[in-house]
């Protein structure tokens, strides 16, 4: 799977970031007796990744509401801050082909979740939800944040993010040789962007 080479991470403090957060409430399908509860972190202070490789990390994507949702595997984005060092902020990338694609246009928030399993990612990485309920097919349980915003508690980190913009890339945006070869033999589209503001972390 390719990366992304653009990946940032600021160690700015985000000083409203963590003022009232709590853990996700669960709002689950399930009883929520699935291993260690997920905790509350400031992503700004706490954030102990490389960002330069989190994206290689089994990261799911998931989006939706308490009636809909879908998870697809990604490899690539970035983490830094967009719209001011205090705002932390996630990017990442949903060809138009993709059956997470219309969530994500539907949807004003997403999650990007990190599994210590990397057969999740590898099954989510290889299955359509248009196909089959692969949560179900996984035996992932899924919960709710105070928003609406789904995730599995199975997931050792969960990263609420609420987009702030996106843009349709097209071929008229590339300005090197990179994404012009990458592109040529990727039959599901140019990559829509998505900037999320981090409005909420927990981990185990």
């Amino acid at each position: 799977m390719k990366h992304s080479v653009f990946t940032l991470l600021s160690a700015a403090l985000f000083g409203r970031f963590n003022q009232g957060n709590t853990d996700p409430k669960r709002k689950q399908t399930h009883n929520s007796d699935h291993g260690s509860e997920l905790k509350a972190f400031d992503i700004q202070k706490d954030f102990e990744q490389n960002g330069f490789t989190f994206f290689s990390e089994n990261l799911i994507l998931c989006t939706g509401d308490t009636t809909e949702s879908n998870a697809m595997t990604i490899g690539w984005g970035s983490v830094g801050n967009y719209l001011g060092h205090n705002r932390p902020a996630i990017t990442v990338y949903v060809a138009p082909a993709r059956y997470t694609y219309k969530f994500m246009e539907r949807y004003p928030r997403f999650t990007v979740m990190k599994f210590d399993n990397p057969s999740i990612a590898t099954y989510l990485g290889s299955h359509s939800g248009l196909d089959i309920d692969k949560a179900a097919a996984l035996g992932l349980h899924v919960a709710y944040t105070e928003h609406g915003t789904p995730y599995y508690t199975e997931a050792s980190m969960v990263i609420e993010c609420e987009t702030m913009t996106a843009w349709h890339q097209s071929e008229n945006d590339f300005r090197n040789d990179t994404p012009k070869k990458w592109y040529a033999d990727f039959s599901a589209g140019v990559h829509t962007v998505y900037v999320g503001e981090v409005i909420g972390a927990w981990k185990k």
